[in-house]
C-alpha cells in the first residue's frame, strides 16, 4: 500500500481537520495559536495537515506533548539557523539539529504517542520526481525523516530529504494550504493556522531561481516557480468560498509579526509565539 493510498483508507470517515501553514520562524506564530487551542480544550482532531515548520509544531500537538514541544519554539529555535554557514557554502538552516538533536533527542518527540493519538497525522510533501503533493501518514520512526524533508527549504538547506530512499522536498511548494485535500477527505469543520495575513497573496517565483535551487529536480522546480503561488492563493478563495456544509474557522497575523523567516533573536521569536497566542484569543472572541 503506498503513502497515499493508506491515507485515503485511514481518512475516508473524518470529519474535523486542522492545517498548520509553514514559514519557517513564522512558524513561531503558530505555534502560539497551537498552545491557545491546546488551552481551550481543542486539542484533538480527526485530521491534522502540516509542513514545515509547521509540521514539527504540530507533531508535539498530535502527540500530547505540547509542553515540551513549545519549549522548542521558546528556548531553541533560534540556533537552527546558522547564518555564518552561508560564508562557508553551507546551508544555513541546520536540519540536522532540528530533527536529529532536538526532536529525536533533547525534547523527544515519542512515536508511541504519535501512534496512540486517535488523530491521523498527515505531513505534506513534495514528491522530487514528479512536483506533486504526497500526504505522508506519520505514524512510526520514518516521521522524522519526514518532518526533514518538509522543512528543507529552497536554498536554505539542501532542499530535499530522503523518505524510504525517495527525495522529497518542502510540502510548502506542492501544497501549502491543504485545504481542499482535507475536504476531499471528508474534514467538515476544518481549522486553519496561517502564518500570512488573509490579505496576503503569495507571488510566482523566478524561473531562474528555481533552476539554482533544484538543478536535479526540474519538476520541483517548475512546481516552486509557477504553480506555488497559484496553489496557496486558490486555497486562500477556496476557504473563502468553502463548499456548502463546510465550515472553515482561520486564525492569521492581525499585526505585523517580530520575527521574519530566518529570525535568530530568541526574545523575537519568543514575542511572536506570545503573539500568536493573544490575537488568536481575540480572533476567537469575535467569532459567534
Amino acid at each position: 500500500m503506498n503513502i497515499e493510498q493508506q491515507s485515503n483508507q485511514d481518512t475516508k470517515n473524518s470529519r474535523t481537520a486542522l492545517i498548520v501553514e509553514g514559514g519557517a520562524m513564522r512558524g513561531a506564530w503558530a505555534a502560539g495559536v497551537l498552545a491557545f487551542l491546546h488551552e481551550t480544550g481543542r486539542r484533538q482532531y480527526d485530521l491534522v495537515y502540516a509542513a514545515s515548520s509547521g509540521a514539527c509544531t504540530a507533531a508535539y500537538f498530535v502527540a500530547g506533548l505540547w509542553e515540551p514541544g513549545l519549549t522548542i519554539w521558546r528556548e531553541l529555535a533560534s540556533k537552527v539557523v546558522r547564518r555564518t554557514n552561508f560564508l562557508h557554502h553551507k546551508p544555513f538552516v541546520d536540519l540536522a539539529y532540528l530533527v536529529d538533536h532536538v526532536i529525536r533527542q533533547h525534547v523527544p518527540l515519542s512515536v508511541e504517542a504519535l501512534q496512540k493519538a486517535p488523530t491521523r497525522f498527515f505531513i505534506v510533501l513534495t514528491d522530487c520526481h514528479t512536483g506533486r503533493p504526497v500526504y505522508f501518514h506519520a505514524c512510526d520512526d520514518r516521521v522524522f525523516a519526514a518532518l526533514r524533508a518538509t522543512a528543507s527549504l529552497a536554498l536554505a538547506t539542501r532542499g530535499f530529504y530522503f523518505v524510504d530512499g525517495h527525495p522529497f522536498a518542502d510540502g510548502g511548494i506542492a501544497d501549502p494550504i491543504p485545504v481542499r485535500r482535507a475536504i476531499e477527505d471528508g474534514a467538515t469543520d476544518i481549522t486553519v493556522v496561517l502564518t500570512h495575513k488573509l490579505t496576503f497573496r503569495l507571488k510566482p517565483i523566478p524561473h531562474w531561481l528555481g533552476r539554482v535551487a533544484y538543478p536535479e529536480f526540474p519538476r520541483v522546480a517548475q512546481a516552486w516557480t509557477a504553480r506555488q503561488n497559484v496553489n496557496y492563493n486558490d486555497a486562500l478563495e477556496l476557504m473563502k468560498h468553502p463548499p456548502a456544509g463546510v465550515r472553515i474557522q482561520v486564525f492569521s497575523p492581525l499585526r505585523p509579526l517580530p520575527v521574519g523567516s530566518f529570525t535568530i533573536e530568541q526574545k523575537r521569536i519568543r514575542a511572536a509565539v506570545a503573539l500568536g497566542h493573544d490575537e488568536a484569543l481575540e480572533q476567537a472572541k469575535g467569532r459567534p
